[in-house]
């Protein structure tokens, strides 16, 4: 009988813990009410140079099939941001950083990149994370220069970005359950 009084005691403190010990968002929500109620969205790359804009269109054109990773975003893609009116548009910027040694920058190495993924709604962020491809840290010791070409860093990048996001609308949708 004590056996069960304390399995049961056990068990009710694991599953009070639990939600305590869940993982907050990795990103910046800024409207948790606008970000819970998000159903449709699109990617616009229209602001960004040549280059990047057809890594980004790559990116989503390939990660958009099924068991692909755009797949397990529970938002409908819009194809067209000017057409369909999708609740929320994704932006992405890109950010390059040469390498430091000391207080010199090091010219002609590679570049060490990060990515801001931004979903906004009514020119508003709702939702901001940051990311770099997933070889490479955007700890204090980021210094190390990338070795991949830098449009597959950005598709590395990008796709860290969206796995945030993905993580970060599971978790929500989550809490919101409870």
């Amino acid at each position: 009988m004590r056996q069960q009084i304390y399995l049961a005691l056990f068990l009710a403190v694991i599953l009070v813990a639990a939600p305590a010990a869940a993982k907050k968002p990795t990103g910046k929500i800024s409207d948790l009410a606008a970000f819970s109620k998000i159903h449709s969205y699109c990617v616009d790359s229209s602001d960004l140079p040549g280059d990047e804009a057809y890594d980004v269109k790559r990116f989503v054109s390939n990660e958009n099939k099924p068991k692909k990773l755009l797949s397990k975003l529970p938002w409908t893609l819009v194809s067209d941001c000017s057409q369909g009116s999708p609740d929320v548009i994704v932006r992405l910027e890109f950010q390059k950083f040469t390498p430091v040694r000391g207080n010199v920058s090091v010219q002609g190495e590679s570049y060490t990149l990060r990515i801001v993924l931004r979903v906004s709604q009514d020119s508003s962020a709702v939702y901001e994370v940051e990311a770099a491809p997933s070889n490479n840290s955007m700890g204090a010791n980021s210094d190390a220069p990338m070795d991949d070409p830098l449009a597959v860093q950005r598709y590395d990048a990008v796709y860290t970005a969206f796995w945030m996001l993905i993580e970060d609308v599971r978790r929500v949708s989550q809490t919101n359950v409870k």
